[in-house]
């Protein structure tokens, strides 16, 4: 860096990036829309292809499944051969997984051609979880990093929220009298099974246009690096893991991470189940988990900006989030518990108030670690967060397979995931290596590049 002439610490910014960043997160929508087809329409289509409540859980664990067993090689993909073949890559798989739920079949057949495209997009969220923090340093300059981040991992779940909708908009529920002749049920079979055709056909039209966007263009970085840690080397992919695997640092916020996140995850899956006993309907909890993840969405993006303008402070803020997590969600389970009057305005309030204080820390938490484990690849470290994020909601969901466990302890698993993260954070120590070198601070001799990097040396390239 000393021997770096001040001309060349200059940074260029391209309007480009915006439409990297905005294409990528719709892919994010399109993954998670994908994702969550079935659940918001399970008692339709376990009518039309004589599913159990075994073949919709089956269908909404391919995400957690793939990423246990597919992480690495995901991760060597994004490493090794770049944002762009990896996001094409991605996107193709969503556009074929869609394209496989389109070919009318028999209920058999159809089935497996539904699963088979669930894998497939379940195998595509893994890189797409895995590179928003590789493309906002390939791409963006320290002060819009966090909120970059935030973007293009938080329209993932909007897409999730956008399943609640459209699915019961294209899709009606059956309303089957048990006096109803044969002749009618079998018309109200084949008029829903065509609503889930037209539904298939939309989503995977909207998915094959993105992945023709990309296709098209979607760079995998930009002509000069946005930052002073862009342009540094990484270590290489097997290096970076195994020093990854020794940083004591990097575990302790990836738990703080990874437990509440993936129990949280598991949670809201079964959250018609959790309430059910509660006198609440499916559909009140399908409403309950779109307003939490609409809610956790946009304050993610507001907190992802306010981060950005206190660099240096993500501990602190997600500490904050998470304590309020813990406060709100103990008002949840207290509730359902039988401690405190159970309404419905304190039933909205109390889990949106959570799923706002987790899901809006998750950008947080992955910025966190690439300031941590900098110059370890963004995608490497990236990548094991996710996985054991998943891992940990695949657990949640596989408890309840075992015989006579109930649900009650899936509101205090989820308490007790949340809390743990706040003392795991406590003696985490921060440090901003990546930010550091962007700014100069902590460094001597380094003022006139802190002066650049803040004042005058980033600009906007007019071409884009």
């Amino acid at each position: 860096m000393d021997n770096v002439s001040a001309p060349d610490r200059s940074v260029v910014l391209y309007g480009r990036r915006w439409y990297v960043l905005a294409v990528f997160s719709l892919l994010g929508i399109a993954q998670g829309a994908v994702w969550n087809s079935w659940g918001p329409v399970s008692v339709s289509a376990k009518l039309v292809f004589a599913w159990k409540d075994t073949d919709i859980a089956l269908l909404e664990n391919w995400d957690n499944i793939t990423y246990v067993a597919f992480t690495v090689v995901a991760m060597w993909i994004l490493v090794v051969k770049g944002l762009r073949f990896s996001v094409v890559l991605t996107a193709l798989l969503i556009a074929v997984g869609t394209g496989l739920r389109c070919i009318p079949a028999s209920a058999g057949i159809a089935t497996i051609l539904i699963n088979a495209g669930q894998f497939l997009n379940g195998v595509a969220g893994i890189m797409l979880m895995a590179a928003p923090p590789l493309i906002s340093s390939t791409w963006f300059p320290p002060n819009q990093r966090t909120t970059a981040t935030a973007i293009s991992s938080i329209f993932n779940y909007v897409g999730t929220s956008v399943g609640y909708l459209i699915g019961p908009l294209f899709v009606s529920q059956p309303h089957l009298m048990p006096n109803s002749t044969l002749h009618y049920n079998q018309t109200v079979v084949e008029d829903i099974s065509g609503q889930i055709m037209r539904l298939m056909y939309v989503e995977c039209g909207y998915c094959t246009a993105v992945f023709l966007a990309i296709l098209i263009y979607f760079p995998s970085k930009p002509p000069t690096p946005p930052s002073l840690s862009a342009a540094m080397d990484r270590l290489d992919f097997r290096t970076g893991l195994k020093k990854l695997f020794r940083h004591g640092q990097f575990w302790l916020v990836c738990l703080a991470y990874c437990v509440p996140g993936g129990v949280i995850g598991g949670w809201t899956a079964v959250l018609d189940v959790i309430l059910s006993p509660h006198g609440i309907s499916q559909i009140d909890a399908g409403w309950l988990g779109f307003y939490g993840n609409i809610a956790g969405c946009g304050v993610g993006l507001l907190l992802g900006r306010f981060a950005d303008y206190f660099a240096g402070h993500l501990r602190l803020i997600i500490v904050v989030m998470m304590c309020c997590a813990t406060g709100s969600l103990t008002w949840f389970t207290i509730m359902l518990f039988g401690a405190l009057p159970l309404t419905q305005v304190s039933l909205y309030i109390s889990f949106i108030l959570t799923m706002v204080s987790v899901n809006a820390s998750i950008p947080l938490f992955l910025e966190l670690v690439m300031e941590t484990t900098y110059p370890i690849e963004e995608a490497v470290s990236a990548g094991v967060m996710t996985w054991g994020n998943n891992l940990f909601a695949l657990i949640f969901l596989l408890v309840p397979l075992l015989p006579k466990v109930g649900v009650t302890w899936m509101n205090w698993a989820a308490l007790g995931g949340v809390a743990c993260s706040v003392p795991l954070l406590c003696v985490f120590r921060e440090n901003y290596r990546r930010l550091h070198l962007d700014t100069g601070a902590g460094s001597e001799g380094n003022d006139e590049t802190q002066h650049l990097i803040n004042d005058g040396s980033i600009s906007e390239d007019g071409k884009g």
